[in-house]
């Protein structure tokens, strides 16, 4: 194994233990094997002593016998001579000018009918005049991601605010118009739904079965962690209102959806609230750290050691759920380990600015929601159906080979991070560093109970 003498260890693998596993995941493949004591400790060894082979056995001989060692050194040697473990270091470059817009997140309403004391959007508006999207401005930027979308047949629409069934009216008459559209360009929508549901009545939730539209609904976890922030304009908490309208809506099985939670500084137990999810019933849930540069309910990194404690029981508590016969779906876990996200996506983290925009209740084009109301991120009107290439070129060239975690283990996973969350911080070409470690601590996760589903049984 002459070869690892020059072998960058730490971009290549990531070894580590979680629970009673000692895990190892080759980066550039994704490849991941499971060891036993003895090859965790030579594979640590070699990276301690830059892919010194032989002192790293020698160094074992004091405590493994000779016969177990040799073992052990042929079957490391047998996954880097077939490609799956060491393998070389390459972070590919993508040419996204040649990507087409494929999804618009439209802002309905920059108007909320609740006061979440965490929100990002400043309530709703996001930090704007108080808006409606009009049924024409819906039209027109449907129209707009069907001229943008090239070869694209398969569209995708997200309806956001502030709280978009403000303007439900708006939404039935825009699917419609949709539909319609789908037979004379022969192209197909998908539609997704983000609501804090107080107005997800019976008609809408009809509408949205009707429809195939995914929701994706708003519960923060146990009624005193939701009703801490998630409040009504009168200043009540909102927890009973809301959970009887999700429950009714899941009877009636939409096509997908998520209920979706906020954890904050306030509730660093979220684990507790994850449960509480799932004992509810619900099977498919997020639970997203609170986040924003001034926002003082954020996880800050003096939070870090409890979240990342709190991510093991997390864990637990979803391989405890799955050993009695439930499958639950946790976003943030949800990694396809055999086919890992697609090439753009491992180099630039995702479609903002590119594959993906934002449309105001004016019509105005910004790359992500986060962005919103950001001069330097204005990329446009839908009036004129152009984008601006030079904030696309921002979002372009923020790929991982100019990035420096493009040496981070975890760089296919995320793809460098969330571009908004980097700018806010600073620096859109340095990731935001407590999401970053978060993420590291969920992803680990998410191996671990990947590999626990594939043991035999015993």
């Amino acid at each position: 194994m002459r070869g690892l003498r020059e072998y960058d260890f730490a971009a290549g693998i990531h070894l580590y233990r979680y629970k009673e596993q000692n895990i190892l995941l080759d980066v550039n493949t994704g490849a991941i094997h499971l060891l036993d004591e003895l090859a965790y400790h030579l594979v640590e060894k070699l990276a301690v002593l830059q892919g010194d082979w032989e002192r790293a056995l020698a160094e074992l001989e004091a405590e493994f016998p000779a016969e177990e060692i040799a073992e052990a050194a042929q079957e490391i040697e047998d996954a880097w001579r077939n490609g799956s473990l060491f393998s070389e270091f390459a972070v590919p470059v993508v040419e996204l000018s040649r990507l087409s817009v494929k999804a618009l997140c439209l802002n309905m309403a920059h108007s909320c009918n609740m006061k979440c004391s965490y929100c990002f959007a400043s309530q709703g508006n996001f930090g704007l005049r108080p808006a409606l999207m009009s049924l024409e401005t819906a039209q027109k930027a449907l129209d707009f991601l069907l001229e943008q979308s090239g070869e694209r047949q398969n569209l995708e629409v997200d309806f956001f605010g502030g709280e978009p069934l403000l303007v439900f009216p708006v939404i039935k008459d825009l699917v419609a118009y949709a539909r319609e559209r789908e037979k004379e360009t022969g192209k197909r929508f998908s539609f997704t739904l983000t609501t804090n549901c107080l107005l997800l009545n019976e008609e809408v939730q009809d509408f949205v079965i009707d429809h195939g539209i995914g929701v994706i609904m708003s519960l923060d976890g146990r009624k005193e962690t939701h009703d801490r922030h998630r409040l009504l304009n009168n200043g009540q908490g909102s927890y009973e209102l809301v959970l009887p309208k999700i429950q009714e809506m899941l009877t009636k099985e939409p096509v997908s959806y998520y209920v979706r939670g906020t954890f904050t500084r306030d509730n660093l137990d979220f684990s507790e609230d994850l449960r509480h999810m799932l004992e509810l019933g619900f099977t498919c849930v997020s639970l997203e750290p609170a986040v924003g540069a001034d926002n003082p309910l954020a996880i800050s990194r003096d939070d870090l050691p409890r979240v990342l404690k709190e991510y093991d029981r997390l864990t637990d508590i979803l391989l405890e759920y799955r050993e009695s016969g439930q499958d639950i779906h946790f976003f943030h876990y949800n990694l396809d380990l055999q086919k890992g996200p697609c090439l753009a996506k491992r180099v630039t983290g995702c479609g903002a600015g590119i594959e993906y925009l934002v449309v105001t209740p004016e019509g105005d084009l910004y790359p992500c929601h986060q962005f919103v109301g950001e001069p330097r991120f204005y990329m446009g009107n839908i009036e004129n159906g152009e984008i601006a290439h030079s904030v696309r070129r921002i979002f372009e060239d923020n790929q991982l080979i100019k990035k420096e975690c493009r040496h981070c283990w975890a760089r296919y996973f995320c793809g460098g991070g969330c571009h908004a969350g980097a700018y806010f911080q600073g620096d859109i070409s340095k990731p935001h560093e407590v999401s970053c470690i978060m993420h590291k601590k969920r992803i680990e996760g998410a191996i671990y109970l990947d590999l626990l589903k594939n043991l035999p049984p015993g």
